[in-house]
């Protein structure tokens, strides 16, 4: 099987959403420069993989609006003609998708040159569940309807069921969340492509105002708009085009559990039973499944960027990433052995908390921090350690989840 690396990256700089929107003029200017940084042009490329966009949130013309069709509009603006060009959604999975088809595609042998762009502008405020127009007895529109949740609700569902199950108080999560919280707007405060650089205290963050318990304001990530380009080629033309070709050590997927809507209310309104052993079984899959093509364990995993929606889900993450017991998580979050000089430093961009998340795009700024972390381009958020391979994931409604694999390759 042919091996694949990524050769090029580049990203917007994350702002407020809907100011203004990323036209194809903007996903255009960080694809350009992708190609830019390998020496190639539009004409060299044989595929683009691009993910679809949350605009027109809930509007009916949603499905053929252009917003729809990235791909297609970014071949014609960049002056590519006869590609290969597939549109891809996953919810805030979409990118990694994205990125696992260019990956299959170049290791299958069916291209050697395959941009991915992702790009959003998130709808502001609370996500809001409703009938889609194709399918209107959807699982995911469940917590709203009976429950009135919105995504920060069940956020903080998962936290107090994580506390009751470990016998902890719910005050001790949100200590370890307020930790997180000041180590990562650090690593935020240093990348300019950050939407917030402000530095938080933990005092600050529990100070905050509670949005719903454990969960204060300044432990849930805001909306955001933004873009991303990331170029992979086979690793025979990598080592042409760079002397630092980035491996693409393993991509995954995953998807939902039968008959269990996502999110995963039924589980955190009952006892627990056959299924609570595992009870996020579907973020560790992917994981797994990467470990497995990449011929890896978690001991070898150096970093990781992890999708922070709420700062919750970096506990979960660390959790699923190293498959070790809770307690191993928050010692490491508590001796903060989880930042630049640490022994598994997570979210050395800042995360989603210090961007915001730009849904579709979300994804490939994490694989941009892999990319320039393992090339030593990440500037005063260089990982101190020599390290060798990161792990990027993503997490998105309807049971949406990518996990991907970067290694050094020289």
């Amino acid at each position: 099987m042919t091996e694949s690396a990524v050769v090029g990256a580049e990203i917007t700089n994350w702002i407020e959403a809907g100011k203004p929107a990323p036209t194809a003029e903007v996903v255009a200017g960080v694809a350009v420069e992708a190609l830019r940084q390998a020496g190639l042009r539009p004409a060299d490329l044989d595929a683009i993989i691009s993910t679809t966009s949350a605009m027109p949130f809930g509007h009916p013309t949603f499905l053929t609006t252009p917003a729809q069709h990235m791909g297609h509009r970014l071949a014609g603006k960049i002056g590519s003609n006869g590609l290969q060009v597939i549109n891809v959604s996953g919810a805030c999975a979409s990118a990694a998708a994205a990125f696992s088809i260019a990956d299959s595609m170049i290791k299958s042998g069916k291209a050697r040159k395959v941009l991915v762009v992702g790009y959003d502008n998130s709808p502001r405020g609370f996500y809001f569940s409703f009938n889609s127009y194709l399918d209107t007895d959807m699982a995911i529109g469940y917590p709203l309807k009976v429950v009135g949740a919105v995504n920060p609700t069940y956020w903080a569902m998962w936290a107090r069921r994580r506390a009751y199950e470990m016998g902890k108080p719910v005050e001790d999560i949100k200590e370890v969340m307020a930790i997180i919280k000041e180590e990562l707007s650090k690593n935020g405060a240093l990348n300019p492509h950050a939407r917030y650089k402000k530095i938080f205290t933990a005092k600050e963050v529990l100070e905050s105002p509670v949005v719903d318990d454990p969960l204060h304001l300044y432990m849930i990530s805001a909306v955001s708009s933004g873009a991303g380009a990331v170029l992979l080629s086979d690793m025979d033309t990598a080592k042409r085009l760079t002397n630092k070709p980035v491996k693409v050590a393993a991509s995954a997927v995953g998807g939902p559990l039968y008959n269990e809507p996502s999110p995963r209310l039924t589980y955190f309104t009952t006892a627990g039973g056959r299924r609570a052993t595992k009870p996020f079984y579907e973020w560790r899959k992917p994981i797994e499944d990467a470990y497995r093509q990449a011929g890896i364990t978690a001991e070898d995993v150096d970093f990781a960027e992890v999708h922070d929606t709420s700062l919750y889900h970096v506990i979960n993450w660390i959790d699923q990433i190293m498959g070790w017991e809770r307690e191993e998580t928050d010692k490491l979050i508590r001796s903060r052995q989880f930042g630049r000089d640490g022994r598994f430093p997570v979210n050395l961009s800042g995360g989603t908390t210090s961007f915001g998340e730009a849904v579709y795009a979300q994804a490939l700024m994490e694989v941009y921090e892999v990319f320039r972390q393992l090339r030593g381009e990440a500037g005063e958020r260089q990982v101190r350690k020599n390290a060798k391979i990161g792990l990027a994931t993503a997490y998105g409604a309807y049971g949406s989840y990518g996990a991907i694999a970067l290694e050094r390759a020289w």
